[in-house]
This record gives C-alpha cells, sequence and structure tokens, in this order.
C-alpha cells in the first residue's frame, strides 16, 4: 500500500534564468561550478577578446566547385574550359568578415571570485552574450 504524496503547492519562483558559459544565474543566486553564491551586490566584468577574419564565403566555394563541373562537362561542346574556370576563380574572391575567440565574464560576490568563458563565433552571438551579462548585472543591483 503506497500513500498518496500530499500537494505542497507550487516550487519557489527565484525569477529568470540566465546561463553564461559554465555559470547559471537566477533571481537569488549564483552558480559555479565552485559553488553557490548570493547575487546581491555581486559584481560582473567582460573581457571580449574576438579576433575579426576574413574567409572565403562558403557560397563562393560552392558555386565555384559547381562552375569547375560544369566546365568538365562541357569542354567537349566548348573551345575550352578557361571560361568557366574563369567564372569558378571569381567566386572564390568572395570573402565574409566572421569574428571568433573568448569572452571572459569575471563574476565577484563578497569574497568568492570565478572567471567564466564564453567562445562566441559571430558578432550577434558576442552582442547575445554581453547582453546576458547586463541582465545578470541588471539582477544584482535588483535588491
Amino acid at each position: 500500500m503506497t500513500l498518496p504524496i500530499p500537494y505542497s503547492g507550487a516550487p519557489a519562483y527565484n525569477g529568470p534564468e540566465v546561463q553564461i558559459g559554465d555559470v547559471r544565474v537566477d533571481g537569488t543566486a549564483i552558480y559555479t561550478p565552485v559553488g553557490v553564491w548570493p547575487i546581491q551586490g555581486s559584481r560582473w566584468m567582460v573581457i571580449s577578446q574576438p579576433v575579426p577574419m576574413m574567409t572565403t564565403a562558403g557560397w563562393g566555394i560552392g558555386l565555384a566547385v559547381t562552375s569547375a563541373i560544369l566546365a568538365v562537362i562541357l569542354a567537349p561542346f566548348t573551345c575550352g574550359l578557361s571560361l568557366f574556370l574563369l567564372l569558378g576563380l571569381l567566386f572564390l574572391t568572395a570573402k565574409v568578415q566572421t569574428m571568433s575567440g573568448p569572452m571572459v565574464v569575471s563574476v565577484q560576490s563578497g569574497p568568492y571570485h570565478y572567471l567564466a568563458q564564453e567562445f562566441v563565433y559571430s558578432t550577434q552571438h558576442a552582442s547575445e552574450a554581453l547582453q546576458r551579462v547586463n541582465f545578470a548585472q541588471a539582477l544584482a543591483t535588483r535588491y
């Protein structure tokens, strides 16, 4: 015979959660791999170190390969491969600017200090990660 478990109500809501690297933050505490700290009065600092890079566009590589295959297939019917191959080389000049690198977030709550690292791979991801840190700062100043 099993006894029914009494209803104890809804779990306490601690506010929204946000994840920054390996640090999780809710409305009352900061959860790090080292321990749980109070969020009240915590200080947050961001060191953003992504490196901008110029890479060949993926669509350019795809079109260059396609034009090379077309040049080989149509070689018996045309005067040569030169026009399709030159067109393929033209597609390879298409460049895209990307960024990648670490973003280090330092959090200090009382005597405790922790560095969390998040790897960013685009400008949108870097701004989204910075917004999460700003949200955690806003939670810290809420009380």
